[in-house]
């Protein structure tokens, strides 16, 4: 694909985005293809491509990847990044502490900003 600084080089990788996306392909070949009409557009332009299409192309690489909202659940030991350490720690009480509220705390469920008042608390 030719993307030259004189014609509408924008709306050319948008279709040439366009074109890519709607092919199927595994994985690695979706990185390589990728990769090339990315290295392309930078040679011929000179310039990185727009937000959205680089969004575009990333989506498409992770297509049919294992996304697992609930991978918690589901998995054994799952892996957590950082930021979901500090959810599920600030959702989760420990049990010593939960023997000592009362039966209707339990029932309607006990909601902490910080998991230091739970200590406090209890």
């Amino acid at each position: 694909m030719v993307f030259s600084t004189e014609s509408n080089y924008k709306a050319s990788f948008a279709k040439a985005v366009d074109l890519l996306t709607t092919q199927h392909m595994p994985v690695q070949w979706r990185v390589k293809a990728v990769d090339d009409l990315i290295e392309a557009y930078v040679k011929q332009v000179g310039e990185v491509p727009n937000d959205r299409q680089l969004e575009r192309l990333t989506n498409y690489i992770l297509r049919d990847s294992k996304n697992q909202p609930d991978k918690v659940s589901k998995t054994e030991y799952p892996e957590l990044n950082e930021a979901q350490w500090k959810v599920r720690s600030n959702r989760e009480i420990p049990l010593e502490q939960v023997g000592n509220f009362s039966v209707e705390t339990k029932r309607v469920g006990v909601r902490f900003k910080h998991r230091d008042k739970c200590r406090r608390i209890a």
